[in-house]
């Protein structure tokens, strides 16, 4: 059973103190997430990396746009070669390239 599944079956089946505790640790794992990904920007976060969290944060519009800004600056530097954009659009099922 995955994590989600089961937290949120916790939440209907569980008291207080354990929906307490589920949420919080929801929070934490949200947080630690956030933390992660901005120290991989610190350090310079490749392609292949931008790719793998755009698609983990199906969703979460606010990340995706944040990594679609980091794309841009990655297809700005890489003159030459496939564009990180038309990538990312072609995840989200859009059929027009971006514009260069």
């Amino acid at each position: 059973m995955s994590p989600y599944v089961s937290n949120v079956t916790s939440l209907f089946s569980g008291s207080s103190a354990a929906i307490s505790a589920t949420i919080r640790d929801a929070g934490r794992d949200i947080l630690n997430a956030d933390i992660d990904l901005a120290r991989q920007e610190a350090d310079g976060i490749d392609a292949a990396e931008i790719v793998n969290h755009y698609v983990a944060a199906r969703g979460n519009y606010g990340i995706q746009h944040w990594l679609r800004n980091l794309a841009a600056e990655y297809d700005a530097a890489q003159r030459f070669g496939p564009r990180l954009l038309d990538e990312l659009d072609q995840l989200d099922g859009l059929s027009t390239p971006a514009a260069a």
